[in-house]
């Protein structure tokens, strides 16, 4: 099984802002804390945990620089300042320098509606793209439709674009009372199918209820409506640590994961295979 979002951070190394609001998970979070969750899952994607940007290289280093026999890093996926447009070639440039590097996120999900259609932003989104690197997209059920007006410009512009879509895109679960048609997300889903090349991730989603009263049930009709629209080979699994652990933790989500109803080759394909041909990876032997 390959965990295709995974985050770690260590503060007292880099500057991540946004922990203070979250002080239950704000200590170091590596591959020793990772460990003792026990999950049985050795293989993963790192995926950028917004650290200051300027220390973006930074955090790639430290990364690949891990090394721990309970957890194997298959590819990073890093931050890059897409909304500086065509200039962020030189950013792309370098990370390409390291090899696990297979794609970029700039998260939008806290952008006002404007950047996410900014020409410049739209730029940096076709240099990754031609640079033959992934695009990791994490933003919320209501600015679906503007990332959906985005991710068709950049097909017409770089036709082989790869797109990952974070989280479902963040159905605000708790706010809508568990109905998958709040903002339109049901829809908005649909029509992302339509696009080439993207896929999504079944992740996140015990985090966008109710932390402490959310209930397992809740979060079926999403993964179903998901695995209808996107299906098996455009899925794949991810379990969001550490974030998910303030909304019951990993063994929960993957418990509600593992209850799917899906065939053995299905499942081997949300679980391992949709990730290893998206990122391009090459998993090792499960220890």
């Amino acid at each position: 099984m390959i965990d295709a979002h995974l985050h770690l951070w260590d503060p007292e190394r880099l500057d991540y802002d946004w922990l203070q609001y979250v002080p239950s998970i704000a200590d170091r979070h590596g591959p020793e804390a990772w460990a003792k969750q026990a999950t049985s899952v050795r293989q993963a994607v790192f995926v950028q945990a917004d650290c200051t940007p300027d220390q973006a290289l930074d955090e790639v280093d430290w990364v690949a620089s891990l090394s721990h026999p309970d957890l194997d890093i298959l590819g990073i996926v890093a931050f890059a300042p897409l909304e500086v447009g065509e200039a962020v070639g030189a950013d792309l440039d370098r990370l390409k320098t390291r090899p696990l590097v297979r794609g970029v996120r700039r998260s939008v999900q806290n952008e006002p509606d404007a950047f996410i259609t900014d020409p410049r932003h739209l730029d940096g989104l076709v240099a990754v793209a031609e640079r033959g690197l992934t695009i990791d997209i994490c933003a919320r059920d209501h600015q679906l439709p503007l990332v959906i007006a985005t991710l068709r410009d950049l097909f017409e512009r770089a036709p082989d674009a790869r797109v990952a879509l974070d989280h479902l895109g963040k159905p605000d679960i708790a706010a809508h009372a568990g109905s998958i048609r709040g903002a339109d997300w049901d829809v908005n889903l649909k029509i992302l199918v339509g696009l080439p090349n993207v896929f999504a991730k079944l992740s996140g989603l015990t985090t966008q209820d109710h932390w402490t009263e959310g209930q397992d049930a809740t979060l079926l009709p999403y993964i179903d409506h998901a695995l209808a629209c996107f299906g098996p080979e455009r899925l794949m699994f991810g379990g969001d640590w550490p974030v998910v652990e303030l909304a019951g933790g990993y063994d929960r989500w993957r418990r509600i994961f593992d209850a799917i109803s899906l065939s053995a080759a299905d499942r081997h394909q949300v679980e391992t295979k949709t990730a290893t041909t998206f990122y391009a990876l090459t998993p090792g032997t499960p220890a």
